[in-house]
């Protein structure tokens, strides 16, 4: 209200002038009031989330460190079993002997830890085990080493051969060593390690068989079998 002075002296109360409000609604505020409006905003924040989870998530794949060359050894089923057969597969190598006493069965306990780890990429991811002393292993004793071990037959393959074919593969191919002793020829050496290699026949790491190493060659295999 106001006062508004008159010639008589009095004082007369005038109404304020009337502030006017447009109600209707702006540009902007009638497209956030669309459905379709929160309906894309909705849709864009969980994409957006996804792409960071993933992006913060999916680890780096390894190196690749050498193409393995091609082989063809014997099966713990008695047939030809080779680099063909794994071809698109990720897979996972050990070396062994059925007569060691204390570091195979190690090895072997870990290989089993790798296949339970690893079943629900199904065939996937095969696992390979090289005997290093094909003169008495052979695919019978094989199998029932695999027996031992629970090893799956359908993803786990047991391979010997001739002596001149395991050198080959695992001293040449794989890069690492294996024989008998100089001064006990019944001593037969040969390496610790796991090695997993790519469905296009390429090394892409070495492993040590204690819980670090395999915690890391699982992380390898993932990224592998997610980036390539």
């Amino acid at each position: 209200m106001r006062e508004t002075a008159e010639s008589s002296g009095a004082v007369k109360i005038t109404a304020p002038a009337a502030v006017v409000l447009d109600s209707r609604p702006g540009r902007a505020a009638r497209f956030v009031g669309r459905p379709a409006f929160w309906i894309v905003a909705v849709l864009t924040m969980c994409l957006a989330s996804i792409a960071l989870a993933v992006s913060r998530h999916l680890p780096e794949p390894p190196p690749v460190y050498l193409t393995l060359p091609a082989f063809r050894l014997t099966s713990e089923k008695n047939l030809p079993f080779g680099s063909a057969e794994l071809r698109g597969k990720v897979w996972v190598a050990s070396f062994v002997f059925t007569s060691c006493p204390a570091a195979c069965p190690r090895l072997m306990a870990k290989m089993g830890e790798v296949q339970h780890r690893t079943r629900n990429a199904s065939e996937a991811v095969q696992l390979v085990t090289f005997t290093v002393d094909p003169e008495n292993d052979t695919p019978e004793k094989l199998a029932a080493y695999g027996r031992r071990f629970k090893a799956n037959p359908v993803r786990w393959t047991f391979l010997t051969g001739d002596l001149a074919q395991i050198e080959a593969t695992v001293v040449k191919g794989f890069k690492l060593a294996m024989g008998k002793d100089a001064d006990n020829l019944f001593q037969i050496f040969h390496s610790e390690r796991f090695v997993m290699v790519d469905a296009e026949g390429r090394i892409r790491g070495y492993y040590d068989a204690d819980q670090q190493g395999i915690d890391k060659l699982m992380r390898d295999i993932n990224a592998v079998l997610n980036v390539g």
